[in-house]
């Protein structure tokens, strides 16, 4: 459960392309409709669109692909789908949502590449928290590519796993370094 609760904090703050709301707020995704197989390197996401005929549905599956697949390690195959009955064209944004090729060029395109960033990111970077920032300048990380996106990103910007990931660069690197208190 933990760990779904952390790939739900990667979408969860993902801004409606119509409404000032996020995804949660308006009840697009949920705990219940994340599965993920951490053994096999999967993820799927399921959401409801807000409305049967939502205009918005492809792309609200497309911001929250790209979301996953800028935050999320390279090994996870990442499938994102509308739930079935949810929407009218259901099966039609399915297609285009697992497409690959159509994907790519959704992303190459630079209106939908500008909206899905709108969704994403805020305009300006946000503070970073202080011993976050302290030990980003220590370890020489403060101009790490993730760490810029996660100042724009609609993110919780205290979240402390995605922080060690940066700063640690790995897990192995990260429980190295844990000292145990007893």
């Amino acid at each position: 459960m933990i760990f779904i609760n952390l790939f739900l904090n990667h979408i969860r703050d993902i801004k409606d392309p119509e409404h000032p709301m996020t995804l949660e707020e308006l009840n697009v995704v949920g705990l219940d409709l994340i599965e993920i197989n951490d053994a096999s390197n999967y993820c799927v996401v399921q959401f409801v669109p807000t409305i049967p005929q939502c205009s918005m549905a492809t792309l609200i599956g497309l911001a929250i692909k790209v979301q996953l697949l800028r935050l999320l390690p390279a090994r996870f195959k990442i499938d994102v789908f509308v739930v079935p009955g949810t929407h009218n064209s259901c099966d039609a944004i399915n297609k285009q949502l697992a497409d690959k090729e159509r994907i790519t060029a959704a992303l190459e395109n630079v209106y939908l590449h500008e909206v899905i960033n709108d969704c994403l990111l805020y305009p300006e970077a946000q503070t970073l928290p202080k011993f976050v920032e302290e030990t980003l300048r220590k370890t020489d990380k403060l101009e790490n590519p993730k760490v810029i996106y996660i100042q724009y990103s609609r993110q919780h910007i205290e979240n402390y796993r995605r922080w060690r990931d940066i700063i640690y660069e790995d897990e192995k690197k990260w429980k190295s370094s844990l000292v145990y208190h007893i």
